[in-house]
């Protein structure tokens, strides 16, 4: 008999008792919290029917946030629980003393709080009495952990597909927070793994394990940018597992680099901001949940405006804002990345660095290269066409259709390099100065 697919709602870092930052006080609301996410994430658990929630740690924000996690927490469990859908819950650095206390005093069956004390446990996902899926978790059981807890998995064998469900640092050994390695991950026999920690949505692996970061429900700050929302992760007949992200997030943070080369006026960088502001804000039509967009403008390129948008980028923020659907867009900030215009004639009337350099880009844009600068060229093409041949590329350059480097590439390349070489001894005189 064909087994149904198996559907598990996946989220973690959930951090009940923060708040999402940057709101602007006349929008700001409960609406824009972790608590008003989860209870979003059981009204679409109970939706869907999902066999099981499983949260990857962080659950709670600090030890301090005890009560006002409690209640939120509570209710969501308790509305699962009468639902029938069981929950699995591993405890992050966070939240280390606190969930354990929470699962303690909720004192309902339907929770399962695996791993405690950083000792690896397991629970099996039952249908009508008839094992399911496995999970395999671990707890952290302080707020710092220096070793990979992978080398303390040591469980039973299971005739049912295993998911790990663990709070852990991926490829950073040096982290005081459960540092593990994706080669050690795959070596488990483990067909999925959900981690915490990592607050911004990613999936590392995507197969032979699976594994997926859900990151934070809730966008928190400007630096958990794009998407956020619970991951659906499906298991059919022939135990493959797939994620598919549910964007339940109310706010969304994202940064827009616009390029506002040869402007000569402030004014003028406006149209070319809306514009794409537009663009970015028509592109997330069928978010459903977003109630605010906070994108942060980064100005880019060369222009002799420099120095006004620097001083109006306030009034710049403050002009911009508008309504997209339900959805608010008020600009969280506006970075002034852009760089004076160079006259490179001028520039290449000297005998040092800044003329040599600005000399090269004269010739780079005039086509008509010095015998010097030609040997340059090439010595570029030579080593780019080396990097594209390295054995570490072998297999994007199997999978993707990346050309071999021309002479128009490295002249491209040549250029970008000699502009920011420029840029840094031009700050370096200025600093001088």
């Amino acid at each position: 008999m064909v087994r149904d697919e198996i559907t598990i709602l996946c989220t973690g870092d959930i951090h009940l008792g923060r708040h999402s930052s940057r709101i602007p006080k006349d929008l700001d609301s409960p609406e824009f919290s972790p608590t008003a996410v989860w209870r979003d994430i059981v009204r679409e658990a109970i939706k869907r029917d999902v066999d099981a929630v499983a949260i990857s740690g962080d659950v709670a924000d600090r030890e301090n946030k005890y009560f006002e996690a409690y209640g939120a927490f509570e209710d969501g469990a308790a509305r699962l629980d009468a639902a029938d859908i069981p929950v699995v819950a591993v405890a992050g650095n966070h939240d280390f003393d606190v969930f354990p206390r929470i699962q303690r005093d909720l004192e309902l069956e339907s929770l399962h709080l695996l791993g405690e004390d950083g000792t690896w446990d397991y629970w099996t996902l039952e249908r009508d009495g008839q094992p399911l899926v496995r999970f395999d978790g671990w707890s952290f059981p302080d707020e710092h952990v220096y070793e990979s807890p992978l080398e303390s998995y040591d469980l039973p064998d299971s005739n049912v597909p295993r998911i790990g469900v663990l709070h852990a640092d991926l490829g950073s050994r040096e982290s005081p927070y459960a540092p593990v390695e994706l080669a050690d991950l795959r070596e488990k026999p483990v067909m999925a793994w959900l981690l915490g920690h990592i607050h911004r949505p990613s999936i590392p692996n995507k197969s032979n394990p699976l594994v997926c970061y859900p990151g934070s429900p809730q966008a928190l700050d400007p630096g958990e940018s794009g998407p956020h929302g619970p991951w659906l992760l499906s298991i059919d007949s022939n135990d493959q597992p797939a994620v598919e992200r549910i964007p339940l997030s109310t706010v969304r943070y994202d940064t827009l680099e616009i390029d506002v080369s040869g402007i000569e006026d402030p004014k003028a960088a406006m149209p070319k901001i809306s514009d794409r502001l537009r663009e970015h804000v028509e592109s997330l039509s069928g978010h459903g949940s977003l109630e605010l967009i906070l994108p942060c403008i980064r100005l880019m390129g060369r222009t002799e405006a420099h120095a006004d948008l620097v001083d109006r980028s306030d009034a710049i923020r403050e002009q911009l804002g508008t309504r997209a659907g339900s959805a608010d867009v008020r600009i969280e900030a506006v970075e002034v990345d852009t760089r004076p215009e160079v006259d490179l004639e001028e520039r290449a009337t000297g005998d040092d660095a800044v003329a040599a350099v600005a000399k090269l880009l004269i010739e780079l844009k005039n086509g008509e290269l010095s015998d010097e600068n030609e040997r340059l060229l090439g010595e570029s093409l030579d080593a780019m066409r080396q990097a594209h041949n390295a054995s570490a590329y072998t297999v994007l350059r199997q999978e993707t259709d990346i050309d071999r480097p021309d002479r128009d590439d490295a002249i491209e390349t040549l250029e970008t390099q000699a502009r920011l070489v420029l840029d840094t001894l031009l700050e370096q005189t200025e600093a001088e100065a």
